[in-house]
């Protein structure tokens, strides 16, 4: 009897393994019953882009995508019966394709004819440098059809904004001295052509040199008081990163005086920018909604000057500065009109004074003194004070980590390494666009990296490419980071849109830039942890310890 009932049970197992197995295949037959999403009626088949349109038909609850050609659009709602999609700027005409979650493709025979905003230049560029990009200004510059350079098909450079777009001017015969003609071709409307416009010598891009850290208040430092005599108070403060300096005054005394005055002379050793490129000044200021000013000093063969921060550096400067909160500024120590500044400097420092606020309550705040080999021009990509679609953990700044990172918090995960097997936690967050004429001598991401007492590391993923940290990078990672001993520091990485691992990567487009933590080349069963903080994009490096090669 034992054995019978064994025999039967033996049998259904088999039985249950053998369905089991031919239930995980799907065939042809097995798609073909999966539901497919179908159109039948198109609420305007003559829309106008940007608009949205109700398609209605059958289980559009699964559809995932719905396109034109490369074209998609943007799902606003749907349910079982219609949808509500939004039709892209960038679609020409042609039927709709409905993609479902069951990977189910329909076609509608309807087709759309998109309708399109009249594109306008409203502002030409005053000069065409030689071989460089150039960018037109106005309206709907998105919906443009066609543009020629002295006859010549150009294309665009990076990605058309709806007020801005840039195009190529390489390969199209021009001569510096000589005058060139834009032609612009809307998709609808009427054809405009530019005025003659100067041919000039390109402005030729370079590798940054070292930026330097003149002042970050958290090191020691002389503050020096000037010969003012109204009242004031001067003292260290909580800063963007670490601690700030801040001046204020119940009633600021205009030019009657400078407050304090703090300078740097590289431990007697002074400063060569003989070989700098561009040198700026750059820092970041806080005047909290109200008004203050401070001013760069430089001291050459024993002779100290100083210039003044006007409304042509681009922040609205009036000889005042006026800010909400920190900002960061760059300013060109040449075209300030400083006698020495491509040469050896003795000191160089900052000096506070009323300047144009005379009779009000003054204040400004100052932190990250530096001099850096052109403008930052920053971009914000995460502050990490909140969560960004995040596994890593946002934990309030903590004692245990030594050094400075900035705000209130930073973002933290620990576990023990799996190698390459398996990603430990990720963060992702949306950038805009970056100016390609802008950024057009470079793009830098820095970021401050704490490691504890252990090792870590991560990668970046940025949607359409990832990258690592490597030695060559200047910093002696190899797939792991170099331990920081419980030290928050800086890592400045160059990169290079269009090559090895970002060769899908434009940033000249809104992007979605991520880390995804991985054990690496750390050992399987490894403690590991990673904190960072501060995802910033420039044109010059932020770390004063890089020197760029």
């Amino acid at each position: 009897m034992k054995k019978y009932l064994s025999k039967i049970v033996l049998i259904a197992f088999i039985s249950a393994l053998s369905n089991s197995c031919s239930d995980t295949a799907i065939d042809e037959d097995s798609y073909v019953n999966l539901p497919a999403s179908t159109i039948t009626e198109i609420s305007n088949e003559t829309p106008f882009v940007g608009t949205q349109i109700v398609l209605k038909g059958t289980n559009m609850q699964y559809v995932s995508s719905v396109t034109v050609g490369t074209s998609a659009f943007k799902i606003i709602k749907q349910s079982n019966d219609n949808m509500t999609v939004e039709v892209p700027r960038q679609i020409e005409t042609g039927p709709i394709t409905l993609t479902n979650k069951y990977k189910r493709v329909f076609e509608s025979t309807q087709v759309i004819k998109p309708q399109y905003y009249t594109a306008k230049v409203t502002t030409w560029p005053v000069n065409i440098q030689k071989g460089k990009p150039f960018l037109l200004k106005g309206e709907n510059l998105d919906l443009i059809k066609e543009v020629k350079l002295n006859g010549k098909v150009v294309s665009v450079f990076g990605a058309a904004a709806q007020d801005k777009v840039s195009y190529s001017s390489a390969g199209v015969e021009m001569e510096i001295g000589e005058y060139a003609i834009i032609e612009m071709t809307p998709k609808t409307g009427e054809k405009q052509t530019s005025p003659s416009i100067l041919v000039v010598k390109p402005t030729n891009t370079y590798l940054p040199k070292q930026s330097l850290m003149i002042i970050d208040f958290d090191a020691p430092f002389t503050p020096v008081n000037g010969d003012a005599t109204s009242p004031f108070t001067s003292n260290t403060m909580t800063g963007q990163y670490g601690k700030g300096y801040e001046v204020k005054a119940a009633s600021a005394n205009g030019w009657n005086g400078i407050y304090v005055k703090i300078e740097n002379n590289n431990g007697g050793q002074g400063y060569d920018l003989s070989s700098y490129n561009k040198p700026h000044i750059t820092f970041l200021v806080n005047t909290a909604g109200g008004q203050g000013y401070v001013q760069p000093i430089l001291t050459a063969n024993g002779k100290t000057e100083d210039r003044h921060l006007t409304g042509a550096f681009g922040y609205g400067d009036d000889y005042k500065i006026k800010t909400a909160n920190w900002e960061w500024r760059s300013y060109d120590l040449e075209k300030m009109g400083f006698p020495v500044v491509k040469g050896k400097l003795d000191k160089i420092g900052i000096q506070f004074r009323g300047g144009n606020v005379n009779g009000t309550p003054f204040y400004i705040a100052v932190d990250q003194v530096m001099i850096t080999d052109g403008p930052l021009t920053p971009t914000i990509g995460w502050d990490c004070e909140t969560p960004a679609g995040s596994t890593w953990k946002i934990l309030p700044n903590s004692a245990g980590l030594s050094g400075y990172n900035q705000g209130a918090n930073y973002a933290s995960l620990t576990g023990v390494s799996q190698g390459w097997d398996a990603k430990l936690g990720q963060a992702s967050w949306n950038v805009k666009a970056l100016d390609p004429v802008a950024y057009a001598n470079g793009i830098w991401i820095n970021f401050l990296l704490n490691t504890g007492n252990k090792e870590g590391y991560f990668q970046f993923d940025f949607g359409q490419g990832w990258m690592h940290f490597t030695k060559s990078q200047g910093y002696g990672d190899d797939y792991k980071f170099v331990p920081t001993q419980n030290k928050w520091v800086w890592r400045s990485i160059k990169i290079v849109p269009g090559e090895g691992d970002l060769s899908k990567f434009d940033p000249t487009k809104d992007f979605t830039m991520g880390i995804q933590l991985y054990g690496g080349n750390l050992a399987k069963g490894t403690a590991m942890e990673v904190n960072v903080d501060s995802f910033i994009f420039t044109t010059v490096p932020l770390d004063p310890n890089l020197k760029p090669e």
